[in-house]
């Protein structure tokens, strides 16, 4: 069979396919000469510049460079770890986050609204009754209708503040966050879903039952800042948190003094009481709870009058790093904080989570970055166990469970009981009615906020209580100090 001859190709068209050949190992060839110098660059950046080993707006430490080992070789632990590493730490973190969020702020599609939510709001559930469902260590049944006949009653008239819930607000929302623009201001909130605090309930009642009766025990939950300050419009996305703070109230037993601090901030809410740009109080709000604590407790307490000021300006919180909002960046607070007119006559020791001690010194600390980090000037943290030694002679001690909200609150204390001892309720290695008793506690007062009463960190309650029994606990402290006082 003859074969064809090949199709002929007009000599116009072989050179056009020619030239888009030429023209496209052309572009490949600048292609690399523009990215091999920027690879370049971006490995040299990486290996020459120091890397971030803390991020003040994640308020972390970033990941450390692996430790080798064959084991973590050949499983390809280390290799992992080395790229999690470089891929955590790239230097000027922050910077570049920042440029990050501010370049989505300006270039983001923007709608008319000014609230902004973060994340996907679901509906939250209110208790339109009091519910009939009671833990085992509940109050009898007669008591399951009323609070507590112990519950502390706020004997401070103040007028009525304004009633942000009423108004609508321009918002937006990131990671389950709404960011209000309210009074000129943005301010951060998380919304509180509802839960049922049986954890929270049966841990403080248990408590109460393996602790001598002359042991005085209070209950103060601290409402979010949605509770004042969610705009009507996103009104169903936040419970009335008093209603569950009354329901654990009418489920604690007899011996435990609920204290109401919700109705007391409701009275507050013009004033600075919570931070904007971060998710705890500010220390004036601190102060009012403290206030309303004291009173319930019977003890002398300082007008806040009488507590000497200090102020970090340009302070920018946690929310921040929660929302990645620029406009929370931007619009940064001054963090107040009030010493008290004894400070220099009390003394604040150091331990670890298992009471091993480490220092003395101050409550309040210095610390780096204070203009994201100022809330940790209220004993620099909370991995650790603090004693505070008082001028005053009354023979109260108080012993504080708390979450991070509740480091704010000691200083206010110190003018109303002798010794105060600080427990973060996430982290102590001892039981906790062990340490009441051998360390001669008289008051105990648990402080935290909603999310810990109702969540997850309720459930470490009982944890503390049944944990580390029978041990015997020594407080070093003076023991420690007296020996370096002989040896100098």
């Amino acid at each position: 069979m003859e074969k064809k001859p090949a199709p002929h190709t007009p000599p116009k068209k072989r050179f056009n396919s020619y030239k888009r050949s030429i023209i496209r190992h052309f572009s490949s060839v600048i292609s690399l000469l523009v990215l091999i110098p920027v690879f370049a660059l971006i490995s040299v950046f990486l290996l020459v510049f120091p890397h971030s080993t803390i991020s003040y707006i994640e308020k972390r430490e970033l990941t450390k460079f692996p430790e080798f080992t064959f084991d973590g070789y050949f499983s390809g632990a280390f290799t992992s770890g080395i790229t999690k590493y470089y891929d955590d730490t790239v230097p000027y973190r922050d910077d570049f986050k920042n440029i990050g969020n501010s370049f989505k702020a300006n270039f983001g599609i923007k709608t008319n609204d000014s609230v902004s939510v973060k994340g996907k709001l679901t509906a939250a559930k209110n208790k339109d009754k009091k519910p009939t469902q009671q833990t085992e260590s509940s109050a009898s049944d007669n008591e399951k209708t009323k609070p507590n006949n112990e519950s502390s009653k706020n004997t401070v008239e103040e007028s009525a503040q304004k009633d942000y819930t009423k108004e609508n607000a321009e918002y937006t929302v990131e990671n389950g966050i709404i960011v209000v623009n309210q009074d000129g201001h943005y301010r951060a909130l998380e919304m509180f879903g509802g839960g049922t605090g049986n954890a929270y309930v049966d841990a403080l009642n248990k408590f109460r039952s393996q602790i001598d009766d002359k042991v005085k025990v209070y209950s103060m939950i601290a409402p979010l800042a949605s509770e004042y300050y969610t705009p009507a419009n996103y009104s169903y996305a936040s419970a009335n948190q008093k209603e569950y703070f009354d329901d654990i109230a009418s489920r604690l037993d007899k011996g435990i003094t609920s204290v109401d601090i919700d109705s007391v901030l409701a009275k507050h809410t013009e004033e600075n009481i919570y931070l904007r740009t971060d998710h705890h109080w500010t220390p004036l709000g601190a102060y009012y709870a403290a206030r309303t604590f004291a009173d319930a407790a019977g003890v002398n307490f300082k007008d806040i009058n009488t507590f000497k000021k200090e102020t970090i300006a340009g302070f920018v919180g946690t929310m921040y790093a929660f929302t990645g909002d620029i406009n929370i960046k931007n619009d940064s607070e001054d963090f107040t904080y009030y010493v008290p007119d004894n400070n220099d006559k009390c003394t604040t020791y150091y331990y670890d989570t298992s009471f091993n001690y480490n220092s003395s010194g101050n409550f309040f600390n210095e610390v780096g970055d204070p203009q994201s980090n100022a809330y940790m000037t209220f004993m620099g943290g909370d991995e650790q166990i603090v004693k505070i030694k008082t001028n005053v002679k009354n023979n109260r001690k108080l012993l504080i469970i708390k979450d991070s909200y509740g480091n704010a609150e000691p200083a206010y204390y110190t003018n109303s009981f002798e010794e105060i001892y600080v427990v973060d309720m996430r982290y102590f290695d001892l039981n906790l009615v062990d340490f009441t008793e051998q360390m001669n506690i008289t008051d105990v007062l648990f402080t935290m906020v909603t999310f810990s009463a109702f969540g997850d960190n309720a459930e470490n309650l009982d944890n503390l209580i049944t944990q580390a029994k029978g041990n015997v606990i020594k407080d070093t402290a003076d023991s420690e100090e007296n020996s370096v006082s002989a040896s100098d």
